[in-house]
């Protein structure tokens, strides 16, 4: 009787074990002449990086290393000592990379599979180490101070940046790749710097809010979101009296304003319903959970529309003629954002997430946002007595 509870109890801890497992991914592979030699795998961590693991490498040169799957995707690397150069990998669930690594050559000759991210992450410091060699050159045929090597090292590092731009971030700014190459540096030099440019602040907030809208509440997501906000901020042009469709301008009463074209091409400005009452609206009809928020902002405007309240729902959708057709039959003020992800309004309005949507009474105040609406009809007709 007593060998039998003991195996009870045992099996029942098994069990609780197994449930208790966070999953985990992979990073495996073989590496050559690195007999004897230590691998290290570190965590890249947002300020700082340091050591999880390590494997002595034996004569067939495999090795393994296992960690609990990340809350967004995160970077890892691998380093043949601890000061040597360094293979990064790029990982955002319990998946399995393998890596097929030349010892002696490393970074410059290894193979990955099971990770396109981490393809890319490869593809990219290729590219930079090209840059590095030439900005070397550029130095040691012209000396580094003259003003002909500063304007070739400049438009050099100028085609890099649109070229990593138009390859790596503008068509998925929402991947580990895209979030990699804003933090890219050659020869000491920030290729983005989101407070010096406003095309480098655009590029960091494109990435911020697909960051965001994937995994919500991450720490990636909320590092890059503040640091896009205040390269933004810094770098938000000198407000005038003309209002530009490209950007939000601060008005009167403290209210950035929008103009937008809508779906007959005509500009259709926030400021034009001072008077009414006015739910803004933050959407993409490409993403799943607009279509729920839609359905129920039509029975909100149904009943509230003849008492003075509007609706300017603002689209990110990438695809005119998908945004077109979505909102074609929408009652109320449908403009659309052709920066999309990249958009001024994005980090103006801070929005973290889509929808998301902002109550203004009739003198074109902000009143609340949705966090902190637990009744939207109710603040409503608040505003309405």
């Amino acid at each position: 009787m007593k060998k039998f509870t003991i195996i009870i109890f045992s099996t029942i801890t098994l069990l609780f074990a197994a449930c208790d497992k966070k999953p985990q991914f992979t990073i495996k592979g073989s590496i050559s002449d690195a007999t004897g030699k230590s691998l290290y795998l570190s965590h890249m961590g947002i300020n700082s990086s340091a050591i999880v693991d390590s494997v002595k490498i034996k004569g067939d040169g495999l090795f393994e290393f296992k960690q609990p799957q990340p809350d967004s995707y995160d970077f890892y690397r691998l380093q043949l000592g601890k000061n040597s150069k360094a293979i990064t990998v790029a990982i955002d669930s319990n998946e399995t990379v393998t890596l097929t690594i030349n010892g002696k050559e490393f970074t410059d000759s290894y193979v990955a599979e099971g990770s396109e991210e981490t393809r890319k992450i490869q593809e990219i410091n290729q590219l930079r180490t090209a840059l590095e060699k030439q900005i070397t050159l550029y130095i040691k045929n012209s000396g580094p101070a003259t003003a002909d090597t500063k304007v070739a090292i400049y438009n050099t590092v100028k085609e890099f940046k649109e070229n990593i731009f138009k390859q790596y971030i503008a068509p998925a700014p929402d991947k580990a790749s895209a979030y990699y190459a804003l933090f890219l540096q050659a020869n000491g030099i920030s290729i983005f710097n989101p407070n010096a440019n406003r095309f480098d602040s655009k590029c960091f907030s494109a990435v911020a809010t697909s960051l965001s809208n994937r995994y919500p509440g991450s720490v990636r997501a909320k590092n890059i979101y503040s640091i896009a906000a205040k390269g933004m901020q810094s770098t938000r042009p000198v407000q005038t009296d003309t209002i530009d469709a490209k950007e939000s301008t601060l008005t009167a009463t403290g209210l950035f304003d929008i103009k937008l074209p809508n779906i007959k091409g005509d500009s259709v400005s926030l400021s034009s319903l001072k008077g009414k009452i006015v739910l803004l609206d933050f959407v993409a009809y490409g993403d799943t959970r607009t279509s729920a928020h839609t359905i129920a902002l039509r029975e909100l405007y149904k009943k509230y529309k003849e008492q003075g309240f509007e609706i300017f729902q603002v689209s990110f959708d990438d695809n005119e003629h998908f945004w077109k057709t979505s909102a074609d039959n929408l009652p109320w003020i449908c403009v659309r954002d052709a920066a999309g992800a990249a958009s001024s309004n994005i980090l103006l309005y801070r929005i973290d997430k889509i929808p998301s949507y902002f109550l203004i009474n009739k003198e074109n105040e902000i009143v609340l946002r949705d966090e902190q609406i637990t009744n939207l009809s109710a603040e409503i007709e608040k505003l309405m007595k």
